[in-house]
């Protein structure tokens, strides 16, 4: 045997185990996950049916309970109803019997009732005043008297208390004529033994089981008879189950988690008197049943699944060794085909790289293409602008020139308005000064013709027509003196005028003489930017010729990339 047929002999017994361990481990794990899926709302169903005992077992403590209340409370009501002590109670109570005479009769009747019944340890009858008439067999302490039932509540209890080291319950029932009118209330004590027995029935309930009776009182759970392992303290739990049934709710409740012994708790409340039951049982006991059952279930399902699971090998070894002949044939089939189908993918894989490549490279061509469009048509466009802005730019050096022109003609019109301005200014000054001498010119006739007109005085008759003419010339010349001050006063404003305009002017002989050198520049400028224009016209139009060869040349490639594609 060749170390070839040696080896596909090993991997054919490989591959035999393979199988099997993989059908196994898969027929396991579906056996495991219908034992789950089984298994999980079975333990639930369990559960829930052990609760439901629970809640039974404390239905079923509350209806004897119940019983026995009324059980006593029909017993109260025939003491109360027997005729001749009820009319005998009536009588007294109008006044018509005498006391002693009520007592010998009440006593008698009560006594043969307490005689009846084993239950009843003493009767106590009061009047309508609430006043104590007889008292048979064990007394009742004063301190219990308050039990009065009302009409609203005909029959009360109390209890159990403690008399003399004994648990008793106390029944007040009223007590009432014909008319239905209250003439008297009883107390009647009862021995509690009997209820005593039915908290004390633990069947069902297991080894933790417990059965809690009692009332709330001041807020505080007060309980009416020892738990099954005599100790006074309960759980938190069990006394909110307690005050929970006795505000009339019925329920299960579990402890939490940090309770030191996790409790499932039913609870009751007690119909005619204001009760509360607990039947308590420890979780673990509880569900201990349910767990049995489940791990019973689990070992059952497990051992019909290694059983399957066995058989399924069994059957599925013969099968594997024809699978694996077949395999063996498949394979070398396979092989042959496989080295046939590497050789025709390597031929497929070269003629699809090569038809990418030609696609990548007609693709690119194309872009290039269209690219090479772009930007020949820029390139036409931006000749069209460059040759409209030479346009506007010639258009503009013209336009500076004229404004150069313009501001040449300016500049000199404004030179010649200053020298004219000096002109007037002088002139003026001039005037300023004939002014001034006709003003002394004034003063002086003015000095004349007062010393003419005072000679003229002296001289008498001789003189008056030489003082008259004297007097005239001195009116001449104040109007002489006063219209050399009304000139010198024009020729102050004309002097600050011609000033001012003078200053103006020499502000704009250097305003006009900036504008001209900015005239000057810009009209350089202009120049340069319209040789620039020139230049870029040259270069777009040498561009455009460039790109538009290029895209010819591109057109033929593709056409020839597409001829050696197809």
């Amino acid at each position: 045997m060749t170390k070839t047929d040696q080896g596909k002999q090993n991997s054919a017994l490989q591959l035999q185990s393979r199988l099997l361990i993989y059908s196994a481990l898969g027929a396991l794990g579906i056996g495991a996950s219908v034992a789950i899926a089984s298994i999980m709302p079975l333990s639930e169903r369990l559960k829930q049916a052990e609760e439901r005992n629970l809640e039974f077992a404390a239905q079923t403590r509350t209806l004897a309970i119940e019983e026995f209340l009324l059980r006593t409370q029909d017993i109260g009501g025939q003491i109360s109803s027997r005729t001749r002590a009820r009319n005998q109670l009536a009588a007294y109570n109008q006044g018509q019997v005498k006391r002693n005479e009520l007592v010998q009769v009440s006593t008698a009747i009560l006594t043969d009732a307490l005689n009846q019944s084993e239950d009843i340890k003493g009767i106590m009858r009061f009047d309508a005043k609430g006043q104590p008439v007889t008292q048979i067999g064990l007394a009742i302490p004063e301190e219990f008297w308050q039990v009065m039932p009302s009409e609203g509540n005909p029959t009360v209890f109390m209890g159990p208390v403690d008399i003399a080291g004994i648990s008793y319950l106390i029944v007040g029932t009223l007590i009432n004529n014909q008319t239905a009118q209250v003439i008297g209330r009883d107390l009647v004590l009862f021995e509690v033994s009997r209820l005593e027995r039915i908290i004390q029935n633990y069947s069902g309930l297991g080894a933790t089981g417990e059965i809690i009776l009692g009332t709330v009182k001041n807020g505080k759970v007060q309980r009416f008879f020892q738990t099954r392992n005599n100790t006074n303290r309960i759980s938190m739990a069990v006394e909110n189950a307690i005050k929970m049934a006795v505000g009339g709710e019925a329920g299960l409740m579990q402890s939490d988690a940090m309770s030191d012994i996790p409790e499932v708790i039913a609870f009751n409340p007690i119909a005619l008197a204001n009760w509360g039951l607990a039947v308590k049982m420890d979780r673990q006991e509880l569900y201990q049943p349910v767990q049995k059952q489940i791990l019973d279930t689990g070992i059952a399902i497990a051992i019909l699944t290694l059983l399957g699971t066995g058989g399924m090998v069994i059957l599925l070894r013969p099968l594997t060794n024809k699978a694996i002949v077949q395999t063996d044939e498949l394979e070398q089939q396979i092989q042959e085909k496989s080295a046939l189908l590497q050789v025709k993918t390597a031929a497929l894989q070269t003629e699809q790289r090569q038809r990418r490549a030609v696609e990548e490279a007609l693709q690119q061509m194309n872009e290039l293409k269209a690219s090479s469009r772009q930007v020949a048509e820029a390139c036409a466009t931006a000749n069209f602008g460059v040759q409209d802005a030479q346009t506007i730019a010639t258009a503009g050096t013209r336009s500076v020139a004229r404004t150069l022109e313009g501001m040449t003609t300016l500049k000199d019109n404004v030179e010649a308005i200053a020298l004219q301005i000096d002109h007037l200014h002088e002139g003026a000054r001039q005037i300023g000064t004939i002014a001034s001498l006709v003003g002394s010119l004034a003063d002086q006739t003015n000095m004349l013709a007062l010393n003419a007109a005072v000679e003229a005085v002296r001289a008498g008759d001789r003189g008056k027509g030489f003082s008259v003419i004297a007097t005239e010339i001195r009116k001449l010349a104040d109007r002489s003196r006063q219209s050399a001050d009304k000139i010198n006063i024009l020729l102050e404003d004309i002097q600050s005028s011609v000033v001012a305009t003078s200053k103006a002017t020499a502000e704009g002989t250097k305003t006009v003489q900036v504008n001209f050198e900015i005239v000057q520049e810009t009209a350089v400028s202009l120049t340069g930017v319209l040789q620039a224009i020139e230049e870029v016209t040259t270069s777009a139009q040498e561009i455009s010729l460039a790109t538009h060869e290029q895209a010819v040349a591109i057109q033929q490639l593709v056409a020839a990339i597409d001829l050696i594609q197809t």
